[in-house]
């Protein structure tokens, strides 16, 4: 009778481990209370990728901006699970895929009703994913493209 609790107590804790591993980005949006959301995708042995995690989502300022003005999800593409976002349902590479992204890694960020509003291939320096982040938070998307906002910045430190 042990046996058989002990079994059916570990399969029971197996599955909420499987089931946990599920992304549903509908829901993230839902209980974000208006803060954008951040998907950062990375995969694994990405030098690029554990430098981006090291020194740029590490440095202090980063990480308060982060935590404090947008929901974060880390999504690992070599992890199991299903991710769902509005008519997707699938992997995360294939959720990287039908974003339109498939190089690792990239920082995707969401408004408040889960529309894409930037999207940062590559690994970024601190000084550059701040003007990022600041773009998104300031909802500065709402008024132009993120290239002419990064001309405004220059044009704004030449004065």
């Amino acid at each position: 009778m042990h046996k058989l609790f002990t079994l059916f107590t570990l399969s029971f804790l197996f599955s909420i481990s499987l089931q946990a591993k599920d992304l549903n980005i509908d829901s993230i949006v839902a209980n974000a209370n208006g803060k954008p959301i951040f998907l950062f995708f990375h995969k694994p042995h990405c030098g690029h990728c554990s430098h981006m995690i090291k020194f740029t989502l590490g440095d202090e300022e980063i990480k308060h901006e982060i935590d404090t003005k947008m929901v974060y999800v880390d999504i690992f593409i070599k992890e199991s699970g299903i991710v769902t976002y509005q008519s997707f349902k699938g992997n995360r590479r294939a959720f990287a895929q039908h974003l339109g992204y498939d190089f690792y890694p990239t920082s995707i960020f969401l408004d408040s009703n889960g529309s894409v509003v930037n999207a940062t291939p590559g690994a970024r320096e601190q000084d550059f994913f701040i003007q990022v982040l600041d773009y998104v938070t300031t909802k500065q998307y709402l008024e132009m493209e993120f290239e002419t906002y990064l001309d405004t910045l220059d044009f704004n430190s030449d004065s």
